[in-house]
């Protein structure tokens, strides 16, 4: 079951969490022991949530949430940059997510780049373990989806 499939069940209404509140606490757990993850995603995206964040700094998670300079963010042309977070940021984001899907003044747009980036995010944590000296890869979490395929789309 891919990503999205999570939230196209027939039957659930928009606001429901297919995944549940444990399942969320879980992966900000993950998210918060990581030393460094990488998010691919157009530099708009980005910047939506940077702006999320600074135009509440009274948030009980903006001070968890520290972007990274602007020289650690790699372009990669066409709008697409890699932005390397910490596990601090990367929990206060999913956060940030959480309180986007469900917050009462939440918007249909907010909800959705919520809900999106949420899942990309907890698609990342889903191999992460703690560490025992392990140096294996940083977790990805990538938000660039793509037209499939003819023959995928079919599907």
């Amino acid at each position: 079951m891919g990503i999205m499939d999570l939230f196209r069940r027939k039957g659930l209404d928009e606001d429901f969490d297919p995944l549940g509140w444990d399942h969320h606490r879980m992966g900000m757990v993950k998210a918060a022991g990581i030393g460094v993850a990488t998010l691919r995603c157009h530099r708009d995206t980005w910047a939506y949530f940077v702006d999320k964040f600074a135009n509440k700094p009274m948030d009980r998670d903006a001070a968890a949430f520290r972007p990274p300079a602007d020289e650690d963010i790699t372009d990669e042309g066409e709008g697409m940059i890699t932005v390397p977070l910490s596990g601090s940021t990367l929990a206060a984001l999913l956060s940030k997510c959480r309180d986007l899907q469900f917050g009462a003044m939440a918007s249909d747009l907010d909800k959705a780049i919520g809900r999106r980036v949420a899942a990309a995010i907890m698609q990342a944590l889903r191999h992460v373990v703690p560490a025992e000296g392990d140096r294996s890869a940083a977790p990805a979490i990538v938000l660039d989806d793509r037209t499939a395929a003819p023959a995928a789309a079919a599907r």
